[in-house]
């Protein structure tokens, strides 16, 4: 059992001779793509983002292999982007005589997003003569978002099936009102995302224990808690209730909560960041590094192994 035990450290140490962390502050910066679902005719535009870092890795130093290390930290930035819809939905409606009334709803919106997130990473880091790979998961939470659009040429077509006629645009149609063709809405950005992410980049070395890192670094929102409404309308109307007054109701919604069934953001950018070597422990079996410093330090005492047994050789 003994040797086992024996055998056991001599192998670990072999493989491992050290172990350091580095805590690191840094900023980031690069595009971002919104990356709608929707089953109406959506086009992605490209936005921006930013975000300041504070991280922590710890490294296991290898013989052959570089620093193995688990990175995390916690990280606050603000991200906007947007999309262009054009919509088309279909709909049944009965009017106060309980005719039947199918609606068609048309027209282009203009949207964006903007939000504040705040993410913890968990990652594994590889790093070897400079170089510096980290791929992992983050938790991001939305703190804050706020959504605008700004629709263009919407329509309102109702077709009175048992007339068989066709009426566009008119106030038996309803019509939507000027204050609604651009609106906010608070709150249109999922608040749980998990995503998928990678950094690639080189470490400089500053002084004696700082390095000075710059990187690339694409994170893509694989899941998150968006609610699927693919099957609300952007525009809705609502029946004719009162025969005295026979002007529906137009309520715009929110783009992210009708036509728009999912989102998955993509950022890609560069990150730039100050880390300072904490240490570790340098000691073990195997620290190469250790016994040519026991070593050195005989040498120049002007130690020699044979001295001790000089005496006795006469």
């Amino acid at each position: 059992m003994k040797r086992i035990s024996i055998f056991l450290i001599a192998l670990t140490s072999t493989i491992f001779v050290s172990a350091q962390s580095t805590l690191s502050f840094g900023a980031r910066g690069g595009l971002d793509f919104l990356m709608p679902r929707s089953n109406q005719f959506t086009n992605s535009k490209v936005g921006g983002a930013g975000a300041f870092d504070l991280g922590y890795t710890y490294y296991w130093n290898t013989r052959n292999s570089g620093d193995w290390g688990i990175h995390t930290g916690i990280s606050a930035g603000y991200a906007t982007n947007g999309a262009q819809v054009n919509f088309n939905h279909q709909f049944t409606n009965y009017d106060y005589m309980n005719n039947e009334m199918l609606y068609t709803v048309s027209g282009n919106a203009e949207i964006s997003l903007q939000r504040v997130f705040v993410e913890v990473p968990l990652m594994a880091a590889l790093r070897t003569n400079g170089f510096f790979l980290q791929l992992g998961l983050k938790a991001q939470f939305s703190a804050w978002s706020r959504a605008s659009q700004s629709l263009k040429n919407p329509s309102i077509d109702a077709f009175y099936v048992p007339f068989d006629v066709h009426v566009t645009d008119e106030l038996i149609t309803g019509l939507v009102a000027p204050e609604d063709m651009q609106k906010t809405f608070n709150n249109s950005a999922p608040f749980v995302n998990l995503l998928v992410a990678t950094r690639i980049g080189y470490e400089f070395e500053v002084g004696n224990n700082g390095k000075l890192g710059i990187a690339a670094y694409l994170d893509y929102n694989a899941w998150n808690n968006y609610a699927d409404t693919r099957n609300k309308p952007l525009i809705s109307v609502a029946p004719i209730s009162d025969p005295a007054n026979p002007v529906p109701e137009v309520t715009v919604n929110d783009a992210f909560a009708s036509v728009i069934s999912g989102i998955h953001p993509l950022q890609v950018g560069l990150t730039v960041f100050y880390a300072i070597e904490l240490g570790g422990s340098r000691q073990g079996f195997g620290n190469r590094n250790g016994y040519k410093a026991k070593n050195n330090y005989k040498r120049n005492r002007g130690y020699k192994p044979a001295n001790r047994y000089r005496r006795y050789r006469r």
